[in-house]
């Protein structure tokens, strides 16, 4: 098994995505905390574990892009990854953990599971981990 693709490599990626979108989403946006930890206020946002997986995974097929170019697939990534946590939060465990309301375009037409302001994150957080994992 390569390197990143060990259990220790996991589970660091899933800590630090999950930690660093917690503290991302309450830096910019207010307190957040997942419901999956049914109310107590854990530091870390299991979509962002996730999420920061499946950008971690797409960095090689991305790498051959600029800047510009790399930080609209890890957002484009983290909308899709967000939209289905959404949707599975919705439907399986019938809750409600987000809704970004109607204020964009995209909100709308995703029923607030996905707006313009965390999707720009998705971008700007996988262009941070190419840097830090450099």
């Amino acid at each position: 098994m390569s390197k990143s693709l060990s259990l220790p490599s996991i589970a660091g990626k899933s800590a630090a995505f999950g930690i660093g979108g917690w503290a991302a989403e309450n830096l910019l946006f207010g307190p957040r905390y997942s419901a999956i930890f049914q109310g107590a206020h854990v530091p870390f946002l299991p979509i962002y574990a996730i999420g920061g997986l499946a950008i971690s995974a797409a960095q090689p097929k991305l790498s051959k892009f600029s800047a510009i170019g790399r930080g609209v697939g890890y957002a484009a990534i983290g909308a899709l990854v967000e939209f289905l946590g959404c949707q599975v939060d919705r439907e399986l465990m019938k809750s409600a953990a987000w809704n970004y309301g109607q204020h964009d375009a995209l909100a709308r037409a995703t029923e607030g599971c996905v707006d313009w302001q965390h999707t720009a994150l998705w971008g700007v957080m996988g262009l941070v981990a190419e840097k830090i994992a450099e």
